[in-house]
């Protein structure tokens, strides 16, 4: 059975708007508001300076030919400048494009490529890197703006002294209206299970349906997603719809490292005191084992949201434990780049911690139905396992990459490669990713299946399960572990304690394999592929297959 509906309720925007018009009209009504704030920094900016420095930008970005159908990429950290050049692309007709500045030169030169950008935003922190690193390899010249005085580009500290407006030019400014299914504002790149980069193209009203996926909530919003994530998108154009606050904290390093200094986040939280924050699983999780990280004030808090990967109910309890004195505030949420959040965050209450729901990630949002099918496509009923299918508004207008298909529309059904189910008050379930599934004499077996019981172990913090290739069985199921400092766990203590819990085909056969840590992406998702490739090539250099 589909359970949900196309039917907007949502009256912060309408159908008929498209983002930049919207846009320039929430910046002249939230005036002076403090809308961003920058954690490394200290800077804060209202709404009216984001206005006035962001149509100045806009003016000098036309000037340089950005228009509709432009794609400007960006290769910048979070910061204040980041945000206020992205509403200049809009102001401009054009639409963001955001490079992950975690991938390699020549994964940032395939999505250029990809992408026809002929224009990049470079923060200072990037500049060297693309003119050393990845200019060379890209087949196109690129006009380029930074953030600082430069000798050869444009930057946004000279376009500001030079390109002086008057309040009446700047009170007078106007977007060129467009037709918000057709236009497109966000270019992001995805690379699923394939590797392949996969150009997502979001139109103007996807985007702001998208941005209120997220409950009316009028707190600030704590904003630690990368630039090139869905969920920064939403809370960025949220925080827009509602004129409230957006903490950007940044990224602090530890000093002499590359290691994240989560103090950092600690601190930001502390001093500017935001309601909501959607953090990546194994930040929240490695700020838990954090000593001391409970003279830290953190009730401004209200609402979490995670998502990203796999989050079972015993850790949602033991981040609110550790973190928020017993209080339940995290809800899961769910969705993806090619189709949006598919429920609405915090337009419910956590379920108790005892309920059955709380492994749930809620109902679908309005706006969004969704179906579970076998493999034939026949629709399932509560609590039968199969894929996760969707409709949604806030499904891309398609992919830009040349040999994918070009153009969905909310009529279409999107498989999204997903397990899951629902329950009998249409609740969903997430399941597992298809492609992930263990293969074992000829069973399917889900790696969360054996990742929850050994989470319940105390010695273990992290967990990844895959598949050990094996010439007769297929898999045999391996475990990599983040045990706690100290531990003294045995590999076939936890071997054993598994197959106490689970049937026959979940035993550890493969083995287990303990771990410093677990490969992330740069926004702290679990690279499953890498894991399952790193015991591939382990298993290849002992004759083991």
């Amino acid at each position: 059975m589909a359970i949900g509906t196309l039917e907007e309720d949502d009256d912060r925007i309408a159908f008929s708007q498209d983002l930049p018009t919207l846009l320039l009209h929430n910046l002249r009504k939230f005036g002076d508001r403090t809308f961003l704030v920058d954690g490394i920094r200290d800077i804060k900016k209202t709404y009216k300076e984001v206005h006035d420095e962001a149509i100045v930008y806009a003016l000098a970005l036309k000037k340089l030919g950005v228009r509709d159908g432009s794609y400007v990429a960006c290769l910048t950290e979070s910061h204040t400048n980041t945000y206020i050049f992205k509403i200049a692309v809009w102001l401009a007709g054009g639409c963001i494009c955001p490079l992950n500045i975690n991938l390699t030169p020549g994964e940032i030169s395939t999505i250029l490529n990809i992408s026809t950008s002929d224009t990049i935003y470079c923060s200072a922190e990037q500049l060297q890197r693309f003119e050393e690193k990845i200019r060379p390899i890209v087949s196109k010249p690129f006009k380029i703006i930074t953030d600082n005085r430069h000798d050869q580009y444009p930057s946004l500290e000279v376009i500001r002294e030079e390109l002086k407006l008057s309040q009446e030019e700047l009170s007078t400014f106007s977007t060129t209206p467009y037709d918000p299914r057709e236009h497109i504002t966000y270019l992001l790149f995805t690379s699923g299970t394939t590797g392949v980069p996969k150009g997502v193209r979001l139109s103007s009203i996807a985007s702001l349906l998208n941005g209120c996926r997220i409950s009316i909530d009028k707190t600030p919003t704590f904003l630690t997603s990368p630039v090139y994530w869905i969920s920064n998108s939403a809370a960025f154009l949220n925080a827009i719809l509602e004129g409230t606050e957006l903490i950007s904290p940044g990224v602090k390093y530890l000093p002499g490292t590359e290691q994240e200094d989560l103090y950092h986040l600690l601190e930001c939280i502390q001093k500017y005191k935001p309601g909501k924050w959607q953090p990546g699983i194994s930040t929240i999780m490695d700020i838990c084992l954090l000593p001391n990280v409970k003279k830290y004030d953190l009730s401004s808090l209200t609402h979490l949201a995670v998502g990203g990967s796999l989050i079972l109910p015993s850790q949602k309890k033991f981040v609110c434990d550790t973190l928020f004195g017993g209080r339940n505030i995290i809800q899961e949420r769910f969705g993806t780049t090619e189709n949006g959040f598919l429920t609405r965050q915090w337009s419910f209450s956590p379920p108790d911690f005892n309920s059955p729901k709380y492994a749930s990630f809620g109902p679908p949002s309005p706006g969004v139905i969704i179906k579970i099918v076998d493999d034939s496509g026949n629709e399932l009923g509560p609590h039968q396992v199969g894929e996760i299918v969707v409709k949604s508004n806030c499904t891309m207008k398609g992919y830009i990459n040349e040999e994918l298909p070009e153009e969905y529309t909310p009529d279409d059904w999107y498989p999204l490669g997903d397990l899951g189910y629902y329950d009998e008050d249409g609740w969903f379930y997430f399941k597992a990713r298809i492609k992930e599934l263990i293969k074992y004499r000829g069973s399917q077996l889900m790696p969360a299946d054996v990742e929850k019981v050994l989470l319940q172990h105390p010695d273990v913090v992290e967990v990844c399960v895959t598949g050990k290739p094996h010439p007769i069985d297929g898999e045999h199921p391996t475990a990599f572990v983040v045990k706690r400092a100290n531990s003294s766990v045995s590999e076939s203590e936890l071997i054993d304690f598994v197959a106490e819990r689970v049937d026959n085909s979940k035993k550890l056969r493969g083995g287990v394999f303990f771990a410093e840590s677990l490969p992330k992406s740069g926004a702290g998702k679990l690279l499953r592929r890498n894991v399952k490739d790193s015991l591939v090539k382990m298993c290849a250099a002992i004759n083991d297959v």
